[in-house]
Parts: C-alpha cells; sequence; structure tokens
C-alpha cells in the first residue's frame, strides 16, 4: 500500500500542476521596480441588448499609496462605430449609480483627453474619483442602474448578477465588506 502511494504521489503533483485557476477579471499588478500596486476590474461590460449601437464598461480600481492607504477609481469605457459619435463625457458629475433605489454621483474631469478611434471603433474613457465605502455599496447592492452624461445624450444601462458578482469579488479579495 505505502509503495503505490508513494507511485501515485508524483502523478497527482504533476497533473495538479496542469489545472488553470477559475478565470477572473479582478486582477493585481504591482512593479518590480516600485511604483504603486494596483488592483483592478477589467472587462466588466454591461449588457447593452440584442443589436447595440455603442457598448459600456464600468471598472475599478485601487492604486496603493504606501502600505495602508490607497485611492480608488471608477473608469467608464465607451465604444462605438464612427456613425454613433463619441458620447463626449465633459467635466462634472456625468456618472450617476442608482442603487437599490439610492443614487450616488461621481465627477471626474471627463474624455476630452481618453479619445481615441481603432479600426472604425471610438475609443472614449472617463475617470472619476471613488471611496472604498462606494465600491463597497456597489458590492453589496442587488440592483445597479447606471447613468452616463454626455454632451448630446445620457446612456443608461443596469447591471446583471454577473457585473455585481465581479465588484463582490474585487472587493472581497482587496478590502473586504
Amino acid at each position: 500500500m505505502n509503495s503505490r502511494f508513494f507511485l501515485l504521489l508524483p502523478v497527482v503533483v504533476l497533473l495538479a500542476g496542469c489545472v488553470s485557476a477559475p478565470k477572473t477579471d479582478v486582477y493585481t499588478y504591482r512593479s518590480d521596480i516600485g511604483g504603486p500596486g494596483i488592483d483592478l476590474i477589467v472587462d466588466n461590460e454591461l449588457d447593452s441588448g440584442d443589436k447595440p449601437t455603442e457598448l459600456i464598461w464600468l471598472n475599478a480600481s485601487r492604486i496603493r499609496q504606501g502600505p495602508w492607504d490607497a485611492k480608488y477609481y471608477l473608469e467608464v469605457r465607451y465604444e462605438a462605430l464612427a456613425q454613433t459619435g463619441y458620447l463626449d463625457i465633459a467635466p462634472g458629475e456625468t456618472l450617476t449609480l442608482t442603487l437599490d433605489g439610492q443614487t450616488m454621483k461621481f465627477g471626474g474631469v471627463g474624455s476630452l483627453n481618453e479619445r481615441k478611434e481603432t479600426g472604425g471603433t471610438l475609443v472614449e474613457h472617463a475617470i472619476y474619483q471613488a471611496t472604498v465605502d462606494d465600491l463597497r455599496k456597489i458590492a453589496k447592492s442587488k440592483e445597479v442602474k447606471v447613468d452616463i452624461a454626455g454632451s448630446q445624450r445620457t446612456i443608461h444601462r443596469e447591471f446583471k448578477r454577473e457585473n455585481i458578482e465581479k465588484f463582490r469579488t474585487f472587493i472581497l479579495t482587496h478590502m473586504g465588506f
């Protein structure tokens, strides 16, 4: 029996090394030469329906400021075909989240310096400063509605279950409830 165990153990260890970790959209970046560590949610795409004219992501990040402090951000990513045009997010309170009926407004510098065209697709980014409590509220919510105000129109989206789960994973992994 002992010899079987010792023969089987290396095979199990080799096979266990081939198993990949579960897929997640929560990542951590640490620089080997210094600089702050960054934890982030990426690819948190909000549902745009069957035939979308534009796509929206609402991501979050934490940038470490020493061993105990950090700055927190929400990032809106907008993508559309050239004929749809830019959303043109201006400076100010242009991101509104409604969490279980409670409204939260976020302000930022807009997207003027964060617009580009890539292969016929318009891409626009806007960054909003948040607090750890803001991110926790999002993660604890049952219903999250998102409104992004552009210069000509406002885009409305709602979180699906997987969007809330990404925020929960982010909070549980990096901050705790």
